[in-house]
């Protein structure tokens, strides 16, 4: 029993930064089969938050430590790369003349959880939420598979950030325009593109800055 304990604990260690993009998992399974979004949400977190507790209660308090500062720093990370990133396709937006709203997503998001019939303030801040949660939650993910505890140099950084912003795009390029019906996809792809460029480089830089301030913090997937 305690080597199965075992093997379940290498096998989810390393799986966590996938386990952390919980909430993106969760709207590619409502895209591609059709489940509920709030159903799929809610199985995606509770995997999630299973994994992490496994990983925690397995880890010496040493690890926990390392583990719980690395998350907070990175979701610290992913929340201001997701504001560069929404400040960068408003300002895009208004340099692109067409009537293209890159926003409208959040109020979609707004209604699969809540409903059409809830009240449009709500509907346009859970929506917000859930995309913030995103954006902080691939920024988690990306901390725990590059960042290496901040000891990497800010040419890597930001390679790897923006990488994993253009990896992310290739998913949102791929699914949203059937999805949502995108008419107007030189500009969808346009301003997405290279607001994943801004994501993923403020991603990168923040994350090692705030890394390399509090000191070696490795993560799951790196020890």
């Amino acid at each position: 029993m305690l080597a199965l304990v075992r093997a379940g604990y290498r096998l989810t260690r390393p799986l966590f930064p996938f386990l952390a993009m919980f909430s993106g998992i969760a709207l590619l399974i409502y895209i591609l089969a059709g489940v509920s979004l709030v159903l799929a949400l809610a199985l995606t977190t509770t995997a999630m938050v299973a994994g992490l507790v496994f990983v925690l209660v397995m880890s010496s308090p040493d690890e926990r430590r390392r583990i719980r500062s690395t998350i907070l720093i990175a979701a610290g990370a992913g929340f201001i790369a997701t504001l560069a990133y929404d400040a960068s396709k408003s300002v895009l937006s208004q340099l692109d003349p067409s009537p293209y709203n890159p926003f409208e997503v959040v109020r979609i998001f707004g209604t699969l959880i809540v409903g059409e019939t809830a009240d449009p303030r709500t509907i346009l801040l859970v929506g917000a939420a859930f995309h913030l949660l995103n954006g902080t939650a691939f920024g988690v993910a990306y901390t725990f598979l590059f960042a290496r505890g901040g000891d990497t140099t800010w040419r890597r950084a930001l390679a790897t950030g923006i990488g994993w912003g253009l990896f992310l795009e290739t998913f949102r390029l791929t699914l949203y325009p059937g999805w949502l019906d995108i008419r107007l996809y030189a500009e969808f792809a346009t301003i997405s593109a290279l607001g994943h460029v801004v994501y993923g480089s403020t991603l990168g830089a923040v994350s090692r800055t705030l890394l390399r301030a509090v000191g070696p913090a490795r993560a799951m997937a790196n020890t």
